[in-house]
């Protein structure tokens, strides 16, 4: 039924929570989940001094994206802790709902997973409005935790 699974991730608690209902589905259905991160480019006034390290970055958009890539990363550990076998971990520049949109769209996504809420602004990841839109604009069947 679900062979191809998106769960999108911010790297907030809320987000993380998500992963039990898809390794679930992922093991009941033998499918494969990716995991995404969307990162929104930021110049330094506008970013969040909670996302810079204590090093000053040459570019911002470096640090964010290895953030992301972090947060794909702890994904793909739970899961694995979690006897999931197939997955997959993506990271992408550009607007949170857009970009979760696009992704489902061209890799033929059964079934997105998101959470509720996430980081907000902090991050320009998941917020309640993004997966609102996720939910009112996908064209698969979306779980919102």
């Amino acid at each position: 039924m679900f062979h191809n699974i998106l769960v999108p991730l911010d790297g907030s608690e809320n987000a993380y929570r998500t992963l039990p209902y898809a390794a679930n589905l992922a093991k009941q259905f033998d499918s494969q989940i990716n995991v995404l991160s969307v990162f929104r480019h930021h110049s330094y006034i506008e970013a969040s001094i909670s996302m810079v390290r204590p090093k000053e970055p040459e570019n911002l958009d470096d640090v964010l994206s290895a953030y992301a890539r972090e947060v794909v990363d702890r994904g793909k550990t739970i899961l694995r802790e979690q006897g999931v076998t197939k997955i997959k971990g993506f990271v992408k520049m550009g607007t949170a709902s857009k970009k979760i949109l696009e992704f489902a769209k061209k890799n033929e996504i059964d079934l997105i997973i998101i959470s509720s809420k996430g980081n907000g602004d902090l991050t320009g990841y998941l917020l309640g409005g993004v997966s609102h839109k996720v939910a009112g604009l996908a064209k698969c069947p979306v779980m919102v935790i």
